[in-house]
């Protein structure tokens, strides 16, 4: 990330141990999680954030509503909503964002549903039937400028502006 004292909202961050090296390069971060453990341990690392409890397959809590962010970022919880879920998060996300701004997603993801079936068939029983994968090339139908980064097999860096 470019922006100099960037502000950042993370969707789902967990422990925030990504976001937290974010936060020490002196960016204002923004979050929401599900848990209000994961709250309560980002928060020990990030003091000054601004973290706040609810499910985004919902929305947005209200607080963070009311921002907008040159980046948005989420790594590896996204993969919970359905594809349809995804599509309408990522245009309400849009709307928080600054000009020039981006929407950042690290999960496991696959250019195509053929790569997808071929990792899940090598994956066997290990596969999690209850979590729903990014897969770019179907994403692209509703956001054409969407850029795609395979980091490995199975995962990889969407980028959305």
């Amino acid at each position: 990330m470019k922006t100099e004292n960037a502000i950042v909202l993370d969707i789902g961050f967990g422990t925030g141990t990504l976001t937290t090296k974010l936060y020490e390069q002196g960016c204002s971060i923004y979050g929401q999680d599900f848990s209000s453990r994961m709250i309560e341990l980002a928060s020990e690392k990030m003091p000054n954030a601004h973290l706040y409890q609810g499910d985004f397959s919902k929305e947005l809590v209200e607080p963070l509503q009311n921002f907008r962010y040159d980046y948005i970022v989420a790594t590896y919880s996204l993969h919970h909503l359905t594809d349809n879920q995804k599509k309408d998060f990522f245009l309400e996300l849009r709307n928080h964002l600054k000009e020039n701004g981006k929407i950042i997603i690290g999960d496991v993801a696959f250019e195509t549903r053929k790569d997808l079936e071929q990792c899940k068939l090598k994956a066997g029983d290990t596969w999690d039937n209850d979590e729903i994968y990014f897969v770019v090339e179907e994403l692209r139908k509703d956001f054409p400028g969407l850029s795609f980064t395979q980091m490995s097999d199975c995962a990889g860096v969407l980028i959305l502006d």
